[in-house]
């Protein structure tokens, strides 16, 4: 993911008419305005899925419903579902050919919403609407490996350029991602956290996404529904990390993702409801003759530590929430030389970069 988060998705735009479709020309049928599709470089989308090869896999969908600026009505796709199109592993096309449309030749122009991927199950009562454009509600799955990268694009105006068929739908993502990654403090602390061994609890999971807007830039209205989420992982080792080499171990693979919705919330305390991550692991000292002295778990088992964890982050010593659209969070688990008792919360840093680098954080215990 070295590049922007936007996909830009060439969409060839022509536009079949009839009166169902409140068009005011004759000529649409001329070939020469017949949509196709092509994909430029950039397009992202997925559990991640990364750049457009990705993107272009046999069997990738969107929906895409137009209006046209003389009528009321869908002119392509339906005010309750997009057209679907598909990619044959190298260019797009429409799943059922009914749905083609051409570019009206007396100028009209036309408004294009569109979202990724089509006919997901837990995308539901999908709206597309002239004047507030793409709705719908959805409900993050608990299941980390039935959750995608759900994806928005909107291009309003289109008309047809001199000497090409192509309107630009740039698709942005409505998801936050959330990865995790684990080291210790010191060379003789040593954690092994088991398969699945991290739970992000107290989450919410279902909202309705709109266009968004410079009052509500993440496009979300978020229900009071909550869950915990699980990284698929196998079990994984975290050791020392000198200053020179800050990288930590990764927990799960970079190729997957809780892919979770954009919000805000407070770190479990006391008896607030804030979220906390629940850690199964192993915590151990390793003396010079290889002998492991427990600190949590035991040779045969693993023990469940809570962690409290917030949506906010601190960079540059600024108040950060980090939880929103299009970002890749970071949680980073430093485990020092603490207490037997288990992991402290404290202060945790945050920096959020483009989907491709963000850090989510750091925990550790004193």
């Amino acid at each position: 993911m070295k590049q922007k988060f936007l996909s830009m998705l060439l969409l060839s735009a022509a536009i079949t008419g009839c009166t169902s479709h409140d068009v005011v020309d004759t000529e649409y049928n001329n070939q020469a305005n017949g949509i196709r599709f092509s994909a430029y470089n950039g397009i992202t989308r997925g559990n991640p899925v990364d750049g457009n090869g990705e993107f272009m896999a046999n069997g990738s969908t969107f929906g895409v419903t137009a209006f046209i600026s003389t009528g009321t009505g869908a002119f392509m796709g339906t005010t309750g579902e997009g057209a679907a199109i598909v990619s044959n592993g190298t260019t797009w096309g429409y799943v059922n050919a009914g749905d083609m449309r051409y570019w009206p030749t007396g100028g009209q122009a036309l408004d294009f919403y569109a979202y990724a991927p089509y006919g997901h199950t837990s995308i539901t009562n999908k709206s597309f609407t002239k004047t507030t454009g793409l709705s719908f509600d959805y409900t993050v799955p608990t299941d980390e490996a039935k959750q995608v990268d759900v994806m928005f694009a909107s291009a309003t105006g289109q008309t047809k350029a001199a000497g090409t068929n192509a309107v630009n739908l740039s698709f942005k993502h409505a998801l936050t991602q959330v990865h995790f990654a684990v080291a210790t403090k010191t060379s003789s602390l040593k954690i092994d956290i088991a398969p699945n061994g991290i739970t992000i609890n107290n989450i919410k999971s279902t909202g309705t996404f709109t266009l968004p807007t410079a009052a509500n830039a993440n496009g979300w209205e978020l229900t009071d529904d909550k869950t915990s989420y699980t990284v698929t992982s196998d079990e994984i080792t975290g050791e020392y990390k000198d200053d020179e080499t800050p990288g930590y171990t990764e927990i799960g693979s970079a190729d997957n993702a809780l892919m979770l919705l954009p919000q805000t919330f407070g770190a479990l305390s006391g008896e607030n409801e804030g979220a906390s991550l629940t850690i199964s692991c192993k915590i151990y000292q390793v003396l010079s003759d290889g002998t492991k002295i427990y600190l949590k778990g035991s040779e045969t088992g693993f023990a469940s530590i809570d962690v409290p964890v917030s949506s906010m982050g601190v960079a540059d010593g600024v108040a950060t929430e980090v939880w929103n659209r299009g970002k890749k969070v970071t949680y980073r688990l430093l485990i020092g030389g603490g207490p037997a008792t288990g992991l402290e919360p404290i202060e945790f840093t945050t920096g959020v970069d483009s989907w491709d680098t963000a850090d989510g954080g750091v925990i550790e215990n004193q």
